[in-house]
Parts: C-alpha cells; structure tokens; sequence
C-alpha cells in the first residue's frame, strides 16, 4: 500500500467522485482509476459502487477511511521530524477549528506563525459543529482544533486551554439600552434571540437556563453559521448573544453592546491526539501558548 494510493482514494472520498479528484490532485482520470484498482486488488475487496453519475463508499472503503487519514498523517509526521533538524522549512500545518475562533484567536497566531515560518503552508478547516472539530483531530483530518471546552477528561484527545472570550449581547441599531448597560439571563429569555441549532454554545446556554426557570426561550432566528447572526443582529431580525470579538464587527454596523450580568465567558481550548506532533504543529501550539519555539 503506497501513499500515492492512500491519497487518490481520500481525494476520491472528499471530492464525491475520480473526476473531480482527478482535476483537485491535477492528475489524468485513468491514472488516478488505475491507482485506485491497484490498491483494491492488494487489498482484496471494492472500495467503491461505481454508479453511472457517482461513486458510494462500500463497507471495506468506509473502514478504511480513519486508517488512511492517520497513516497519512503519521508519514507527514515523520518526513517533518526529519526537517526538524533544518529549522522548519517546509511543510504544512492543518487545523481545524470553529468559525468564531479563526477571528480570534487564531488570525493573529496564523499571522505570526507564518512571519516565522514562511515556508510552511498553513490549511484551516472550519466546520460549524464542535463535535466535527474534534473529530477531524480523532481521524488526523487535522493535527490541532480549537473549540469551546468540554467538561471532564476525553480518552482519546488531549486539551489544553489558551484563551478566554467574554460574551455580550449585541442588540439591533438604534436599541436603548439598560440603564446600567447589563442583561440577565432573565431578561435574554424573554427577548427576541438570534442563535445557532441544537449543540451550539449560547443555543445550550438558553435551553439549561430556561428549563431551570422553567420558561422557553423565545428564539426568533436559527442560523447555521454563528457569524450570520451578526448580519441579522444589524438587520434588525433581533438580538444574539456573540463573542466580543464577533460582536465588535456587529458594532461598527450600528448594533449595541451589552455585558452579560453575571459575566460570561466561553474558555478555548486546543485539542489534539496524544503523542508526537509534527514540528509545525508544535511550534504554532508553543507560539499559542506564548512560548518561544
């Protein structure tokens, strides 16, 4: 089993079909096919029903996925430790991460990452699910994510915290605010929310709160992607609960700030499998933790 192979089957996976990963990998059709039957004959089994328009992962190519995401990742790993020695010169560093987090704070860290380490280049993944973000880093998809902690120990990833973000509700242009400038978690379930599904931090966040008052939220808007509720916030669709880096962006537009009262932070943590991580995923993790690589 080659990498050449591992990696035209994974390209076949993510890109739906051998052509698009053909025109991704800028390979011709017939190889990339050969490759692929060459990979099932030694391994015994089709990884694919081809059909007339697609392909469909079969059983024995969905068991393979994870294992060829990891064994991709390790041989990275390993032709990195051999550059360790030159002063990471090359490479590439994949994360993952929630989309609120690559404002902050992950522009600036990629910012400086790569003012030290030109050469390497740098691929953020950003789906909306926290649970997607840690399962890319569980596959090798990514070697680092970042999303909002979780409570008690996980048996397969390690974390470590590396920030705070304080949130605030961000209220449409032209609101009065409180009096004080503060909003209870009384009050913001009596108001007009924007917020994101089920499993989103502030969708959690008001569900608890209002089963333990015994008072259904009174959510107006869902959104899929947390930074839509910024435009609908400016739009006038009603208020959210956001990061202060996200509702500073809500502010230029117009909308009012408010803290939070009590104060509420999301802490961010970063996650990774256990074990040695390649050089570029090791410097930016001591450059996020404010140490000298």
């Amino acid at each position: 089993m080659e990498r050449r192979q591992l990696e035209y089957f994974l390209a076949v996976v993510d890109h739906g079909g051998f052509t698009a990963a053909a025109a991704a990998l800028h390979v011709a059709q017939p190889s990339l096919s050969h490759s692929i039957k060459v990979l099932e004959r030694e391994l015994g089994a089709e990884l694919f029903h081809r059909l007339p328009r697609r392909v469909r992962l079969t059983a024995a190519g969905a068991a393979l996925i994870d294992f060829a995401r990891r064994a991709l990742r390790e041989m990275e790993t390993g032709r990195a430790a051999v550059r360790e020695v030159t002063g990471l010169m090359a490479g590439r560093l994949d994360l993952v991460t929630l989309p609120t987090l690559a404002l902050d704070p992950l522009a600036a860290a990629i910012g400086r990452f790569r003012a030290r380490h030109p050469k390497v280049q740098v691929r953020l993944y950003q789906p909306e699910s926290e649970e997607d973000v840690r399962a890319a880093v569980r596959t090798g998809e990514a070697e680092l994510g970042f999303a909002d902690a979780v409570p008690g120990p996980s048996e397969d990833l390690e974390s470590v915290p590396i920030a705070e973000q304080e949130l605030v509700v961000a209220l449409p242009p032209g609101s009065t605010p409180p009096p004080d400038g503060r909003i209870t978690v009384d009050d913001l379930l009596t108001m007009d929310v924007v917020t994101g599904l089920a499993g989103t931090l502030v969708r959690d966040l008001l569900r608890v709160e209002g089963e333990r008052r015994g008072v259904e939220p009174n959510i107006v808007v869902e959104v899929g992607h947390r930074e839509s509720a910024l435009h609908l916030v400016v739009a006038g669709a009603g208020c959210a609960a956001l990061p202060r880096p996200l509702a500073r962006l809500a502010e230029l537009e117009g909308a009012v700030l408010c803290s939070m009262d009590p104060v509420l932070n999301r802490r961010i943590d970063l996650f990774r499998r256990p074990g040695k991580l390649s050089p570029a995923a090791k410097a930016f993790q001591e450059l996020l933790l404010d140490q000298e690589p």
